[in-house]
């Protein structure tokens, strides 16, 4: 059942076209992942979705009664009361109505005048007659499920439980549908699970932006990407997606370059002499004016950035002697008896939920810190650059241009002298962008330029404070790429799982009490070597549990089997042909030009019919393989 639709949705900001026609079907029970390159409106289409924006053009219809709920990407600064408060909220009346009451019970508890006596009894009456006890007893099932304590202050807590107490007022009036925009910015890795795991037993349709890979994969039931103001649906888990979508570029940029040349050849034709020109007919001119109105009608896929690091001369092959350090502020204790070496090379993450002391680390190795104990000893020719998650350096008057170029005009990146601009560009950046002030970017862009900044300086230790805030995918990737050719030392805090598996070699893991777990591998062999050491008796009375159960006998291949067996190389012989005759036409260019229109459609079942293909070659290797387990 459709809940949401969206029928040729147009809109556009300061003439930038965000959507351009688009359309989508929201479907009960969907978890849609949009996705997207930075700006290209997946937070305006979440509000368009919310009711928040109007399109300029097209229709956006509700099913009747479905309440949406919103959880922009910014926790409200002025966020104030308990976490009762805020899930209250959620509530309307029978919320403000409760709150009045929690206020004024603890005022009679603590003796009160005759007056407030008075209303608190009038007020109690109230929530009697109108049955708002219900919504008190839903307020505190939904803080339960939040794992919070509804007495706490929320300005007292982290961005982690901030985020769940909004969670919890959207929550709280039972939506239909969840709207939620980048709900892992800035959590740690723990907030992170526990939401991602949350959201898959909340049962509601979903819909949610997010730069986190992990928790997409592990999420998404349906991909949504933005691209060129169009909205491309994929069926798919988020890995799927990007074969298939780096399938359809491909396709895609084959189908352009086709067209390209189609199109040259009809203009070369247009400008021949006076003899060709007698031969010219009407509807060949036609034609190459439909070809020219597609072509300017084309919109160009945004570019990649170019990020490469300006690399030093190598470190010596120590890079850091750390021997027992200890830090601690007033009772608490951030760092307990810690010692490692960092040798040349090593990609070393840290890894610890909010607050816990990961950006001190940081401090105390690059020596910025004193510890209380022990000491921090360090190679010879480092040569350091810092990537600042607090942006710190950032003077938001300034131009990108003057913040880069350092008064010059020139950059000089591994031997290569660059214009500042044409470096800047580079990073995606538009010239009226680098000649602007930096506080007219956004987060995402702050955090591109601190990079571009760090790889025009020669480094042979790179220090990263969560790197990858505010980044869309695609940058991230690049990212990724440069990081893991770098052949010097990286140090870096991260809360993106993926990221953290694709380029670290061992891991700095924060516990309780300031002791700090060294491991080598990424996220994934903290997470392992956390359910290793987890109540280690609990695993073994399961352990002993499943032992106790008996193996069941395996069933016969049935005549259901059987028939599907027989069944399947048909299917699969049919979609092959199928695809073998779309193949064909895209290698038609008198096809792929009169049919342009159709080509995004015919590239998209190719890769539907590739992945059917997979799926039923899967199966029918599954039957046969249990066929010739029974037969002998």
């Amino acid at each position: 059942m459709s809940l949401i639709s969206l029928s040729g949705v147009s809109l556009r900001f300061d003439n930038k076209i965000l959507l351009d026609g688009a359309s989508l079907n929201i479907a009960e029970g969907d978890t849609i992942a949009l996705v997207g390159r930075n700006g290209c409106g997946k937070t305006s289409m979440l509000k368009i979705i919310a009711g928040v924006y109007e399109p300029d053009s097209g229709l956006v219809e509700r099913v009747k009664g479905v309440r949406v709920a919103y959880m922009p990407q910014d926790v409200p600064m002025d966020l104030s009361g308990s976490i009762y408060d805020v899930v209250s909220e959620g509530l309307g009346e029978a919320g403000a109505e409760l709150r009045k009451y929690r206020r004024l019970l603890r005022e009679v508890e603590r003796g009160c005048s005759k007056e407030t006596q008075d209303e608190f009894d009038r007020l109690v009456h109230v929530l009697d007659e109108k049955n708002f006890w219900v919504a008190d007893v839903e307020i505190l099932s939904v803080i339960e499920r939040m794992e919070l304590n509804p007495d706490l202050d929320v300005g007292s807590v982290s961005a982690g439980l901030k985020r769940r107490a909004l969670l919890g007022r959207e929550l709280a009036g039972n939506p239909g549908v969840l709207l939620l925009d980048e709900p892992t910015n800035h959590l740690d890795i723990d907030s992170v699970v526990w939401l991602e795991k949350f959201l898959k037993t909340c049962s509601k349709t979903i819909v949610f932006v997010s730069h986190d890979r992990a928790f997409i994969q592990n999420l998404a039931t349906r991909i949504v990407e933005i691209d060129r103001g169009n909205l491309i649906s994929f069926d798919c888990d988020f890995k799927t997606f990007e074969r298939r979508r780096d399938d359809l570029l491909r396709a895609q940029e084959r189908n352009e370059a086709v067209f390209d040349k189609k199109l040259l050849q009809e203009e070369a034709w247009l400008r021949q002499g006076i003899k060709a020109r007698r031969t010219r007919n009407e509807g060949r001119v036609k034609e190459l004016m439909r070809l020219r109105k597609i072509r300017s009608e084309r919109r160009e896929r945004l570019g990649t950035a170019d990020m490469k690091i300006q690399e030093a001369s190598a470190s010596g092959q120590r890079v850091l002697d750390v021997k027992n350090i200890s830090l601690s502020f007033g009772e608490n204790t951030i760092i307990k008896n810690f010692s490692t070496t960092i040798y040349r090379g090593d990609k070393i993450g840290i890894i610890g939920r909010n607050g816990i002391g990961k950006t001190t680390l940081l401090n105390v190795l690059l020596g910025n810190l004193k510890p209380d104990s022990g000491e921090v000893s360090y190679g010879t020719r480092l040569q350091i650059a810092y990537f600042d998650q607090l942006r710190k350096n950032l003077n938001p008057s300034m131009r990108p241009f003057d913040f880069v170029g350092d008064g010059a005009d020139f950059v000089t990146v591994n031997g290569a002298r660059q214009n500042v601009m044409g470096y800047l560009q580079n990073f995606l950046f538009e010239p009226e962008q680098i000649c602007g002030e930096i506080a007219m970017l956004s987060g995402g862009e702050k955090n591109r330029l601190m990079l571009a900044k760090l790889f025009a300086s020669p480094a042979n230790v790179l220090v990263l404070d969560e790197p990858t805030n505010d980044l869309d995918m695609q940058t991230i990737e690049l990212l990724e790429n440069s990081l893991v050719t770098f052949p010097g030392t990286i140090l870096m805090v991260s809360h993106d799982r993926a990221f953290l598996n694709n380029i670290v070699t061992g891991v700095f893991c924060f516990g309780d009490g300031g002791n700090i777990v060294e491991l080598v591998g990424g996220y994934d062999e903290w997470e392992r070597y956390r359910l290793q050491t987890a109540e280690p008796e609990r695993g073994s009375q399961k352990s002993k549990t499943v032992q106790a159960v008996p193996q069941k006998k395996r069933s016969k291949f049935t005549n259901k089997e059987r028939e599907e067996f027989e069944r399947l190389p048909k299917q699969i012989e049919a979609l092959e042909a199928e695809l073998s005759e779309l193949e064909a036409k895209l290698s038609d260019s008198e096809y792929v030009v009169s049919h342009f229109d159709e080509l995004a459609k015919i590239n998209e079942r190719m890769a539907e019919i590739r992945l059917e293909d997979e799926r039923l070659f899967e199966r029918w290797s599954e039957l046969e393989e249990r066929r010739l387990e029974m037969e002998s």
